[in-house]
């Protein structure tokens, strides 16, 4: 087979270094070409590809000598493509980006006429601050071209691929990165993160900042970037040594102008920071990039700064050396901390890097199987085309008034509020179903709104500033975020329509009270405020329970796959009897276990296996028995081939509301056996092919597994709850109840009193907390003071807010008010001002600094300041008097 590899840059060169030399690569003939005018870029190519493919030739479509203006040759570079697939008898093609200006020319050339592999080279998996076509990244359209096959680092980018659009069905393949998945030193380092040898504190850092082009790329205008990186770079300079090193691609124009950083070292744009590269230093600091990858090898830790107005932010992964911050506050702080303690605070939120990053020895091996297997995608139907319509279902009436409900106005803009929209539980899957199905029939502003991405409540108000509807998509974002339950309150204070589609269970509930308190007690005061959206009723009686008035069952749904293999109808000799869910308790492992425990005493030819990745949530009674086969996490396709090759699906929670699994169990058609205070007993109850045992025992279970073996699977029965289930109902139930009046709300907050005069609501309000990091009080006011020095009052007043949550120092009441009346915030200052007179301390400091403080606020402070200055003339006195006295 001859396979051509289109190349761009360095980093392409070596990736077809690794997929030449995977196993059986031999057997094929490789064929490298790149498009190149003005010579660089080919160039580099060449020299790359002397070194890592033993001298083999790459082609370049243009020679250096043709006078080709910039878009002549984009334009050219397509048929130029495609000659040379001709005259080379070229069999498959391999691209590494489809999106690029050059990348995007090839791939539209070539799809329709030849099998096309797109191979995942960098970090693509980003969030954004506000999702609009206007914003969205390049990296959002990755592989929209249609290839014949996409092979991606991990589960995120495979989800974000399969769900972008609702009619989209590209071929994708969870293969691993190439140099990264293979990489030992790096598992090491994503599991078990070994911390760094002891450094002194105080001792200056080195910093590295590893820009990127912003600018040039236009994700943000030249002059903040510059203005955000000079103050990120002054910041860092008070802790020790900095140096910047440019992205490759940097313009010349940026180049000149980090020159004029003064202080600052500036390193050559063309050199590859690699692990061995980046061990000299005791940090790293970057915007975002797959150089975090690297700080990983050489255990530095990194910060990935997201000013406000930068929309592409990198998600936060939960990891000991990573750290997502907001502001150059927020930079200083986890810096500073470094500085006087050694040691670093990563993020204790955030997403696994495995979400990420699939670990695996044969990546190369695997890309190319797909490669060989890629075959060309059919053509999609044009609208208006002649294929065949489908029959029409149900009645005539019932069509009918399927037809008048099809056109229930959807609210014309959505937002939905969550904490990362991946697809690693099945948290998202539901809703990020409906915004897509709802996406592909109206016209419909959906923006995802993930929390870890914003540090202040007023940002995120402003991105829903012109918003019909917000959707909660469950209680996480309640619990996890700072910024939850405030920004929650602060909408229903200005009566938006806010509504909270929950996943929570019993279970769960009783954890987030035991281990989130004092934000869970917040979240049951704003309950009864708000319009939830349940997926089954029996949680629906839960949520009645906690004061919330009407809540209303829309159920869930999952995507439809294209190709779904059904179930055998009559048991095999020895039956299979499965699992899906992650390895925990609450998933009943031990019940799962002891039940295989039984049926192996019973003598009964049964096999057992879960698939589900192994959680820290098992106690060490748990029994993991050897006579179930652990199957570990597996890709969405194989989970639904081991469905199909299995006779029952066992679901041993004790807890579930309305598990997903379930369903795609029984669209397989499955015999289902579960416990009967779980969810789907209540839509399977009742059908042939479905037991529950309502004693949670090894025992009951067994007895429910041996007698659904016995009996036939209901195809009509089965049949009806898979329409429940089905995305147009779902899409139908959950816009309807999108359009259903909200509950009779209380007020938020309390309301002025009528004696106050118009200017004590001057203020904006109390300042919304923001992420600070863990740290000592004495840390904290150390960092308070900075702020205040150099004038950063948005995170002088984060810190000083988090101060006084836990004590009230004078020196930062007084601070704090005098910030507040330099911002004109009246009332919040007098407060401040009233609490340090009470505080005590020197008194005649206290007083005279409240007298100082109290001129900021003109008019309203004239009488605060004549009492200041009375109490400060009477502590002198008093304390005059008391040194005479002691002298006599």
């Amino acid at each position: 087979m001859r396979i051509a590899v289109f190349i761009e840059n360095r980093n392409g060169v070596g990736l077809t270094a690794r997929i030449m030399n995977a196993p059986g690569a031999r057997e094929h003939t490789f064929l490298l070409v790149t498009a190149d005018l003005d010579g660089d870029v080919g160039r580099w190519i060449e020299e790359e590809a002397s070194t890592r493919l033993d001298g083999a030739r790459v082609r370049n479509l243009f020679r250096e000598e043709e006078t080709l203006a910039h878009a002549q040759f984009l334009e050219e570079t397509g048929p130029r493509i495609s000659e040379f697939v001709r005259t080379e008898s070229v069999d498959r093609l391999i691209l590494f980006n489809d999106q690029s200006q050059r990348g995007s020319r090839v791939a539209r050339a070539l799809t329709d006429t030849l099998p096309v592999v797109l191979v995942q080279d960098g970090h693509l998996d980003f969030h954004y601050k506000r999702l609009r076509p206007g914003l969205r990244d390049q990296n959002w359209y990755y592989g929209s071209s249609d290839p014949a096959a996409v092979c991606v680092w991990g589960p995120a980018t495979a989800h974000h691929l399969l769900y972008r659009t609702a009619d989209a069905d590209p071929a994708v393949h969870i293969t691993g990165a190439l140099g990264h998945s293979d990489d030992p030193d790096l598992l090491r380092a994503a599991h078990n993160p070994a911390p760094r040898p002891a450094r002194s504190s105080r001792d200056p850092l080195r910093i590295i900042v590893l820009d990127q082009p912003l600018g040039d790329q236009r994700k943000l205008a030249a002059g903040q970037h510059r203005e955000y990186l000079r103050a990120a770079c002054e910041a860092l300079a008070e802790f020790g040594e900095v140096a910047v090193k440019p992205h490759p691609s940097t313009l010349s124009g940026h180049l000149n102008w980090l020159g004029t950083l003064p202080g600052i070292t500036v390193l050559d744009e063309s050199t590859l920071v690699d692990a061995a590269g980046l061990e000299s230093y005791d940090l790293a600091v970057t915007f975002f990039s797959t150089t975090y990858l690297q700080t990983l090898r050489a255990g530095v830790p990194l910060v990935l700064f997201s000013p406000p107005p930068l929309n592409i932010v990198f998600p936060a992964v939960n990891h000991a050396l990573l750290r997502n911050v907001g502001t150059v506050g927020e930079l200083t702080d986890v810096v500073g901390q470094l500085h006087r303690t050694g040691k670093f605070t990563g993020n204790n939120t955030g997403e696994p890097l495995t979400h990420f990053l699939t670990f695996r020895d044969d990546v190369a091996e695997r890309i190319l199987t797909v490669v060989q297997e890629a075959k060309v995608r059919a053509p999609r139907a044009a609208p208006g085309s002649d294929t065949a319509a489908p029959a029409p279902v149900g009645t005539r009436a019932e069509r009918a008034l399927r037809a008048v409900r099809d056109r229930q106005t959807p609210p014309r803009s959505l937002a939905v509020l969550g904490l990362g929209f991946g697809y690693v539980t099945g948290v998202a899957i539901p809703i990020l179903t409906y915004t897509q199905a709802l996406l592909a029939h109206s016209p419909v502003d959906v923006r995802y709104i993930d929390l870890s991405a914003y540090c202040r409540t007023e940002d995120v108000l402003a991105a829903l500033r012109d918003v019909d509807v917000v959707l909660v998509n469950s209680l996480a974002p309640l619990w996890r975020s700072a910024l939850g339950n405030e920004l929650v309150g602060e909408l229903v204070s200005e009566d938006r329509k806010v509504f909270l589609y929950a996943h929570e269970t019993e279970h769960v509930m009783a954890y987030e009270a035991e281990h989130s308190t004092l934000r869970h007690k917040e979240m049951l005061k704003l309950l009864p405020q708000l319009s939830v959206l349940c997926v089954s009723t029996a949680q629906a009686d839960m949520f009645r329970g906690l004061g919330v008035a009407d809540p209303v069952v829309v159920y869930n749904t999952v995507p439809q796959d294209t190709h779904r293999v059904r179930a055998r109808v009559t048991p095999g000799a020895q039956p299979r009897i499965v699992m899906v869910g992650s390895m925990q308790d609450r998933k009943g492992l031990d019940v799962f276990s002891r039940v295989a425990e039984l049926a192996y005493a019973e003598g009964l030819p049964w096999r057992f296996a879960w698939i589900g990745h192994r959680t820290p949530r098992i106690a060490s009674s748990t029994l993991i028995s050897d006579r179930v086969t652990w199957m570990g996490a597996l890709s969405r396709a194989r989970v639904r081939e081991e469905l199909a090759a299995s006779d029952v699906f066992f679901l041993s929670s004790v807890d579930d509301p309305m598990p997903l699994s379930v369903v795609e169990a029984v669209q397989q058609r499955l015999r289902v056996v579960t416990y009967r205070r779980v969810g789907s007993h209540e839509v399977l109850d009742g059908v042939p092919g479905y037991r529950s045992f309502a004693d949670y025992t090894p025992q009951a279970a067994f007895e429910a597994l041996r007698a659904v073996l016995g009996e036939e699977v209901s195809e009509d029965d089965y049949r009806e709850v898979e329409e429940l289930f089905d995305i147009p109902a779902f899409t139908a139930r959950m816009t309807a109840a999108l359009g259903l009046p909200g509950p009779d709300r209380v007020p938020h907050r309390r309301e002025a009193a009528p004696e106050e005069d118009g200017d004590t609501a001057d203020g904006e309000g109390p300042e919304e907390l923001r992420a600070v990091i863990p740290q000592q009080i004495r840390h904290l006011n150390e960092d308070f003071k900075r702020h205040v020095s150099t004038g950063n009052v948005e995170d002088a007043l984060r810190v000083g807010t988090e101060i006084l949550r836990r004590r009230q120092p004078v020196d930062v009441l007084i601070g704090m008010a005098e910030l507040r009346a330099a911002r004109g915030q009246a009332k919040e200052a007098c407060q401040l001002l009233a609490a340090a007179a009470i505080v005590g301390g020197d008194r005649g400091r206290v007083w005279s600094e409240i007298s100082r403080v109290a001129a900021l606020l003109g008019a309203r402070g004239r009488a605060i300041r004549q009492l200041a200055r009375k109490e400060s003339m009477r502590a002198q006195v008093t304390h005059h008097s008391a040194r005479l006295r002691k002298g006599d």
